[in-house]
């Protein structure tokens, strides 16, 4: 008997402590606010890492432009040899010598030395301080270009004043990013021409089409939305340069170029758009060594064909069984039930029918005093 009680007792306490620990363990949670449930619910149905990737905006552009080229030559004096049909530019000055001390006669990519041993008295010589001379050409410009950004997203103001709510539309206000472009200047001819004086005629290009690379950093703001279709004011500015194998690196200085464009955008769904982008491009660079300088400037028409790639925040089901279209919660977790490139809130939320339906048909019943046949809601059948 004594060894049965204690056994009991012991089980008492045991009980008792356990209870006694739960007491001194319980702590009052805080009660959430509705903002804090709907947070925590969205952490729950949504990846935070998709989210974020989200945000990011992958633009491919191709473009189809026209350029203009100037070569506008100052400080130097543009010589013609008529007998051997030699154009060259000597400094300002150096026309009057019966040797000049230098003469180029390619000043497009690099400087090519000619060796003159004097300037024939029937040469043609025009001096650029007496008069604005200008070689002028043009031709395609149609580059490739990749695109990175953020978007800013516009705040639902008429949710804000009703509710004090703080939530986002799917439209972008702002994005903010950089990118690559890849093209070439192919100049429709291939000699650059001026109108000063007609014996100097023609200066022969020696590069008919350069390939150039540009970097540059873009800001884009939303400022008309209606449905669908949005108007963005686009600018972007960077550097660029010729490739190295087509010019003088050692003689050329690049200027920044700048683009500003007008961009309308259509949306096709919430993670694709697609955009055209009339857009005016201005770059020049400078061909100088100790002697001469001479510059070379590009202004740029293009149309731009661009789409426009988000990450989608919600997966795919891979359930095939799924056949829902609208975004909907299926096994504890956000999806989406179409591709990327559609609508994802269409109004009707399942597939079309797959398999055809059968076939209704009304009898017709003749109306002795009328004649006429009505039809009644009836049966199956054919």
């Amino acid at each position: 008997m004594g060894i049965t009680f204690n056994q009991v007792d012991a089980q008492f306490w045991k009980k008792k402590k356990k209870k006694e620990g739960n007491v001194q363990g319980f702590v009052l949670e805080e009660a959430q606010t509705p903002e804090e449930r709907k947070k925590a619910m969205e952490r729950q149905l949504t990846s935070p890492v998709r989210k974020m990737l989200n945000r990011f905006n992958l633009s491919v552009e191709k473009s189809y432009g026209y350029f203009s080229y100037q070569n506008p030559l100052e400080g130097v004096s543009v010589i013609r040899n008529p007998r051997n049909d030699l154009l060259y530019i000597v400094p300002i000055g150096e026309e009057s010598t019966a040797q000049p001390s230098v003469a180029y006669s390619n000043w497009f990519n690099r400087f090519t030395e000619v060796d003159i041993s004097r300037i024939d008295d029937d040469s043609q010589i025009v001096r650029t301080d007496t008069a604005s001379f200008v070689y002028n050409n043009s031709g395609r410009y149609n580059p490739l270009t990749l695109r990175l950004s953020y978007s800013i997203k516009k705040l639902d103001k008429g949710h804000f004043e009703r509710t004090g709510e703080k939530r986002y539309l799917d439209d972008d206000m702002l994005r903010i990013g950089g990118g690559i472009g890849w093209g070439a200047h192919k100049f429709r001819h291939p000699s650059s021409e001026q109108d000063v004086d007609p014996l100097l005629r023609r200066y022969q290009l020696p590069e008919t089409k350069i390939s150039t690379t540009k970097m540059f950093a873009s800001v884009t703001y939303n400022f008309y939305s209606l449905g669908d279709f949005s108007m963005l004011a686009d600018v972007y500015g960077g550097v660029w340069k010729i490739k190295q194998s087509q010019i003088n690196s050692d003689n050329i200085n690049y200027e920044p170029f700048f683009n500003v464009g007008l961009m309308f955008q259509t949306t096709f769904s919430k993670y694709f758009k697609g955009y055209i982008r009339p857009s005016f491009e201005m770059r020049s660079y400078t061909l100088a060594n100790d002697v001469l300088s001479t510059q070379h400037k590009y202004s740029i028409f293009s149309i731009d064909l661009g789409l426009l790639f988000k990450y989608p925040v919600y997966p795919r089901n891979k359930y095939k069984a799924d056949m829902v279209q609208m975004e909907h919660v299926f096994n504890g977790k956000m999806y989406r039930g179409r591709p990327f490139y559609k609508k994802q809130n269409p109004r009707y939320g399942q597939r079309g029918v797959n398999r055809k339906a059968k076939g209704w048909s009304f009898p017709i019943i003749k109306d002795k005093k009328s004649k006429k046949g009505s039809e009644k809601g009836g049966g199956n059948g054919n």
